[in-house]
């Protein structure tokens, strides 16, 4: 499909190097891709492993023996974090839409989130709705004359649906002159915007409940999660306004959530694959900050506590060596504190031993886990 250049891979070798001296490397699966870049279909990869230190030391299991796991079964199917039931209506919502985050409500329809291109070559951001049997109920497109894509989307009753991107655009619905981040709230049943907040970060590292959106805000202009970086966690109202915002922090934010007793908990990352759990008061009154031992996404549990799952770097595999993204190892840690944030258990999950490949935790507001592994 492509044919190699010299020049084309020394680019790529020294985007690699790059990547790999400030530390910022992502996992990003690319066989495919890696594959494509041959002369022909059928020309044997060349693979080298990187050999990129992760820091890593593996955690023992903790109180494993009280944690209730679910199997997705055959009827279920996990998308974007979200279990789903393979219906009709998910099917065709999927098929329409096979890149765009997909999200359903509480009376079964379903929204996706994701990009189309216009006629002049740009992208403007555009959310469906479908009924439970996959019908299109409603369409809605955002954007101006340049692109605009979403990132992440994330769904609550009272708040509506919420976006994070970015607009290249100077006009239209997302308008800014320096091609910034922004998180906005779109009603669900209309599809209009309720409000717009301009962010740092266009990424999934915000928070929806039934009466606030928290959001990072970083005062510098990088958000790396090392030398200049001061992100600070913002609270805004159901109208997009700034209630509190707190002091900055040290680390990058990874996830935030609020507990059942109103206290918010900010998860941050460090180079090691360990972490820290920052609390706050419902009115952005720092409480507590503990280290972690290993950082991820949060989610809270019905008796007060809540859950850390995260995804750990062991080491470096073989990859194509003109691909400038690194491929690792990985397993999945499950943590649960309760509410005093002490440890109750925690598990390492990791069925997928030196290739690509992760097991899927979902958790379960019950305290409970569903375990897919792709």
């Amino acid at each position: 499909m492509f044919k190699k250049t010299n020049s084309f891979i020394a680019g790529v070798a020294v985007t690699l190097v790059f990547t790999m001296m400030v530390g910022v490397a992502t996992y990003v699966p690319m066989r495919t891709v890696a594959k494509a870049f041959g002369e022909s279909m059928d020309e044997p990869m060349q693979l080298a492993n990187l050999g990129f230190d992760t820091h890593y030391s593996p955690l023992s299991d903790i109180n494993s023996d009280r944690i209730v796991e679910k199997k997705l079964d055959k009827n279920n199917i996990e998308n974007n974090g979200i279990v789903f039931e393979k219906t009709t209506g998910y099917e065709k919502a999927v098929a329409t839409h096979d890149f765009s985050k997909l999200l359903i409500d509480e009376k079964g329809n379903y929204l996706t989130a994701g990009q189309i291109e216009q006629a002049d070559g740009y992208q403007d951001i555009c959310i469906v709705k479908y009924d439970s049997n996959g019908k299109e109920i409603n369409r809605h497109t955002y954007g101006g004359s340049d692109f605009d894509t979403v990132h992440e989307a994330k769904y609550n009753p009272q708040m509506g649906l919420v976006i994070a991107g970015i607009s290249q655009s100077k006009d239209g619905d997302f308008a800014n002159d320096s091609n910034s981040p922004f998180v906005a709230c779109i009603d669900a049943q209309t599809l209009k915007i309720k409000w717009v907040y301009p962010v740092q970060i266009a990424d999934s590292v915000y928070h929806v409940t039934d009466h606030a959106v928290f959001v990072v805000h970083n005062e510098s202009k990088c958000y790396r999660g090392t030398g200049d970086s001061k992100p600070s966690l913002v609270k805004l109202n159901n109208q997009g306004l700034k209630v509190w915002q707190t002091e900055p922090l040290e680390q990058r934010i990874h996830s935030i959530a609020e507990l059942n007793d109103g206290k918010i908990i900010v998860v941050q990352t460090f180079i090691n694959n360990g972490g820290a759990i920052t609390c706050y008061s419902k009115n952005g009154e720092k409480l507590s900050k503990m280290k972690a031992d290993s950082y991820g996404d949060i989610a809270p549990t019905d008796d007060g506590g809540f859950m850390i799952v995260s995804v750990r770097n062991k080491k470096t595999v073989p990859q194509p060596m003109y691909i400038s993204s690194i491929w690792y190892d990985t397993e999945t840690v499950v943590t649960k504190y309760d509410h005093l944030f002490n440890l109750q258990w925690r598990k390492t999950y990791d069925s997928v031993k030196d290739a690509v490949g992760m097991d899927k935790v979902i958790p379960q507001s019950d305290g409970s886990i569903i375990i897919d592994v792709t």
